[in-house]
């Protein structure tokens, strides 16, 4: 049996940014919390992902110039094959669901 995990006690030592750790795994996906500053590149995935906002506010661009912004407690789902980046200004925590092929080196 594992052990339990504080998630925001993992949180505080992310210290950079995008820098994600594994939570957990259920079935086929797995559970990342990152911490989020800036903006990232744009990507797709080729399975859904999920964000949940922990800390902060962070906004989801599309590659058409729209965005979503994500304030603490929201969630939102990146459908497989939507382009998109994440990003934030101020830094936000998030925990990410994301297809296990992820870990396989299978990224985006």
């Amino acid at each position: 049996m594992e052990e339990k995990q504080n998630i925001y006690e993992l949180a505080s030592h992310l210290d950079e940014s995008f820098r994600r750790v594994m939570v957990g795994q259920v079935d086929n996906y797995v559970a990342f919390l990152v911490h989020i500053a800036g903006s990232y590149l744009f990507h797709q995935h080729p399975r859904d992902e999920m964000y949940l906002v922990l800390e902060g506010e962070l906004a989801v661009d599309y590659d058409d110039g729209s965005s979503v912004v994500l304030k603490k407690g929201d969630c939102w789902t990146a459908q497989a094959g939507l382009r998109h980046r994440s990003r934030s200004e101020e830094g936000a925590v998030a925990l990410i669901f994301k297809d296990r092929a992820y870990l396989r080196g299978q990224r985006e």
